[in-house]
């Protein structure tokens, strides 16, 4: 129940921080960033829903040691997790975004990640 509370609470700190960044954005940087990010977030969520049926798939048919799936579960998730935040920054500055939005952009995901390792590494114990 802690890990819960807890994950929620990074998760509301990161939408606060991304919320007060995108206030202070000129309109046609808002407009920009709705254009930047519109096609990219299938893609992410086919990669999510795959990751997700092949957790429950291999817990169903026991392919490997059920500790394992979940590691490599839990890696994957983490993994793509970092790497559409690594995109979606090379996205951010290549579209000259400002400074002070990139590094709320990179507080808010890194709470988010931060909130989800804790999270998991408290269902552990």
């Amino acid at each position: 129940m802690i890990s819960f509370v807890l994950l929620l609470g990074f998760i509301l700190a990161s939408r606060v921080i991304s919320a007060s960044a995108t206030k202070k954005l000129e309109q046609d940087k808002k407009a920009a960033l709705i254009d930047l990010f519109s096609g990219s977030g299938i893609y992410t969520l086919v990669i999510l829903v795959g990751i997700i049926i092949l957790f429950f798939l291999g817990m169903r048919f026991h392919w490997i040691d059920p500790l394992l799936i979940y590691i490599i579960y839990i890696i994957s998730l983490l993994g793509l997790i970092i790497i559409s935040s690594y995109l979606s920054y090379k996205k951010l500055k290549t579209s000259n975004f400002p400074n002070s939005y990139i590094h709320a952009y990179i507080l808010s995901t890194s709470l988010r990640i931060l909130g989800l390792v804790i999270f998991i590494a408290l269902l552990e114990y």
